[in-house]
């Protein structure tokens, strides 16, 4: 079995409701805890139990403390939505996304060797093959990414690439992506637009302008508002949370312990923070970047009529979540 399988997880999760008090009042077997109800953080369910915590010699008197764990989240919510398609899906599948992923000689005009690993994470969920194994402005292979997020658009990090604003710095530069049968797509930019925080701007990506449409075979991710996903899937410690994130190393990190890595190093910025879905993956974000925007689909738009494209044929397509409640953060 592979070292990150999640039936380790699975194996974790039940190791621990084994050792939590069970739901019918009564103390778990081989502890001293005693359940002494429930309580609620947001969508998150806690069991509270009791255990002995000092005896007094003298008098013989024994004093009580109290501790909570996590003990499933509420049903209807985003995060129980989240969690137990995550159960579900992990369970025997590892981190990586290529199984082969290689520059040969004379790369770029030969372009990469890349095959799927169809035991992987992401593999078969809608949207996988938007994620782009390689490009040619690239500091190292699997660095400064790019995600399909229509047919014509590419999304990238801001920071790093040159100045704000609309421009042709990396027309001609070839793009890479990968279709579920493994036929390596190649795309040429036609013109890109740039936006950072250190140029005066409020938000941090770069959109690349392809000349021609992706294929069926690569297919762009939904998005959603970032600060939507925020409000609708908070972080409430110590619940698990799994969010994908892709990282050059050809590996994705669901955030959940052992099925995680690193995915902060240099060239990661960028890379897509993605909300796993029942079937589906949906882009919220870049890694340390800015996610879907009205601007962003502002200069989308932009870049379609500078090349004389119609930008209703390149709109971002947005994931429903209005169902699930909100809640401060």
């Amino acid at each position: 079995m592979n070292a990150f399988s999640t039936a380790s997880v699975i194996v974790t999760i039940l190791l621990l409701r084994l050792a939590s008090p069970n739901a019918s009042g009564g103390p778990a077997e081989k502890t001293a805890e005693t359940f002494v109800g429930w309580s609620t953080n947001g969508p998150a369910v806690f069991a509270r139990a009791s255990y002995p915590a000092l005896t007094n010699a003298d008098d013989n008197s024994i004093t009580y403390s109290t501790n909570s764990r996590f003990h499933h989240y509420l049903s209807g919510t985003l995060n129980d939505r989240v969690w137990t398609n995550f159960i579900a899906h992990t369970n025997g599948k590892d981190m990586t996304i290529w199984s082969n992923r290689d520059h040969p000689v004379g790369w770029p005009t030969n372009p990469p060797v890349v095959t799927w690993n169809t035991n992987g994470l992401i593999w078969g969920l809608k949207g996988f093959t938007a994620l782009s194994p390689s490009w040619e402005v690239q500091s190292g292979i699997g660095q400064v990414p790019i995600t399909a997020l229509t047919r014509r658009h590419g999304y990238a990090r801001g920071h790093g690439m040159g100045p704000d604003g609309f421009n042709t710095n990396f027309a001609g530069k070839r793009v890479w992506f990968v279709t579920a049968d493994n036929q390596v797509i190649q795309v040429t930019v036609a013109r890109d637009v740039v936006r950072t925080r250190t140029g005066g701007g409020q938000a941090d990506y770069t959109i690349l302008l392809f000349k021609e449409d992706l294929p069926a075979g690569v297919e762009p991710l939904r998005v959603a508002e970032t600060t939507n996903v925020l409000a609708k899937y908070p972080v409430i410690h110590p619940t698990p949370h799994p969010l994908f994130k892709p990282e050059q190393t050809e590996r994705v990190s669901t955030e959940v312990p052992p099925l995680a890595v690193n995915t902060w190093k240099g060239g990661d910025s960028g890379s897509a923070d993605l909300l796993p879905m029942p079937g589906e993956l949906v882009f919220f974000a870049g890694r340390s970047t800015s996610g879907p925007s009205r601007q962003m689909q502002e200069d989308m738009d932009q870049l379609c009529r500078l090349e004389h494209l119609n930008p209703r044929g390149y709109q971002l397509q947005w994931f429903d979540l209005s169902s699930y409640p909100s809640y401060p953060y």
